[in-house]
C-alpha cells in the first residue's frame, strides 16, 4: 500500500508538508476541521478533534479502550497489538487500521477539494464497510456476514 507507506514517512501532502514545499502559504496550513491546528499527519490522524473521535467510536466498537500516542507509527502497532492468543486478530486489526486511515485522508480531501463533509458515523460506517470488503479479500473461503462484522468484527473468523 503505497498510502500507508507515504503516511509512516510523512510523505503525504498534508498542509505543512504543502508549506515546507513552497505549495502553500503559512496562513493555509490549518486543519480543514476548523480546529485551529496546524495540519500535520500525527495531528490529522491521531489528534484532530474530528477525526481523533472517529477513533474513539471504532474503539468503542472494538470494545477496546486505550490512549491515542502522539505519532501514527506508535499508534499502528499499539492498535494492531498482538496478544499471542489468535494470529488473524492482529491481521483484522490491521485491516482495520488500514481503513481508518484511508477513510479519514479520503474525508479530508472531500472536505478540502469539494466542500462536503460526511458525519464522524457516516465515515466510521465507510470504514467498517471497507474492513469488511478487504477481509472478504483475505479470506474468499470464510462465509462472511455483513451485519455480524459490523456488531463485532471478530466474529466473521469466530473469535469474537
Amino acid at each position: 500500500m503505497l498510502f500507508v507507506w507515504r503516511l509512516f514517512r510523512d510523505r503525504l501532502p498534508t498542509k505543512d508538508n504543502l508549506l515546507r514545499r513552497g505549495v502553500i502559504t503559512l496562513d493555509s496550513q490549518l486543519c480543514i476541521t476548523d480546529c485551529n491546528s496546524i495540519e500535520t499527519t500525527n495531528h490529522l490522524f491521531l489528534h484532530c478533534s474530528t477525526f481523533g473521535s472517529v477513533w474513539q467510536c471504532l474503539l468503542r466498537w472494538l470494545g477496546f479502550s486505550m490512549a491515542l500516542p502522539l505519532g501514527v507509527i506508535d499508534h499502528f502497532n499499539q492498535f494492531s497489538w498482538d496478544d499471542g492468543t489468535v494470529k488473524d486478530r492482529r491481521t483484522i486489526l490491521q485491516v482495520i487500521w488500514y481503513a481508518t486511515t484511508w477513510e479519514i485522508w479520503k474525508e479530508r480531501n472531500n472536505r478540502l477539494f469539494n466542500g462536503k463533509q460526511s458525519s464522524i458515523v457516516q465515515v466510521v460506517d465507510r470504514i467498517k464497510s471497507l474492513t469488511f470488503m478487504w477481509l472478504k479479500e483475505k479470506y474468499p473461503t470464510l462465509s462472511l456476514n455483513l451485519h455480524a462484522s459490523w456488531l463485532n468484527p471478530f466474529t466473521i473468523l469466530g473469535i469474537g
